[in-house]
């Protein structure tokens, strides 16, 4: 498999949130891919846009696999850096304290929601981290995308 491919299928196994947030966030710094997140299609234009980049060869594939290895890099590092501030333990402090003052079930959840949240991207950053020194490692790049310099 190549690291495009490992990229493709850890990709496609991210809850569909995760996703649809990232594709945005990867359109927005991808040269040559357009993302328009208010199109109900815009999951598969965005791969159908990958694809398409893939499809002129291996020095263009390369170049996809090393961008999206590097976009994907930062950002995890912000969604996760994000999740571990103390500003979200704080906002899930008020509203754990104003649900119980107020008995409203509407702020326990989204308390609760804020907890999920963090632990997911903590789980996706772990995948990534797999993903990173498995499937798009640089030995793995290299072996998969051989240059031949002249």
């Amino acid at each position: 498999m190549t690291p495009y491919e490992s990229f493709v299928d850890w990709f496609s196994d991210l809850p569909l949130k995760y996703r649809q947030d990232l594709v945005s966030e990867i359109g927005a710094y991808l040269p040559g891919v357009e993302v328009n997140p208010f199109h109900r299609e815009f999951l598969p234009r965005f791969f159908a846009q990958l694809e398409a980049i893939r499809k002129k060869g291996m020095q263009a594939e390369l170049g996809l696999v090393i961008c999206l290895k590097a976009l994907m890099k930062q950002l995890v590092k912000i969604h996760v850096s994000a999740s571990e501030s103390d500003d979200w333990k704080k906002e899930k402090a008020a509203l754990d304290e104003v649900a119980k003052l107020t008995g409203s079930c509407s702020l326990a959840e989204h308390a609760s929601a804020k907890a999920l949240h963090v632990s997911e991207w903590q789980a996706i950053a772990s995948a990534w981290e797999k993903l990173e020194s498995d499937g798009m490692s640089d030995v793995n790049i290299a072996s998969s995308y051989p240059i031949a310099i002249k």
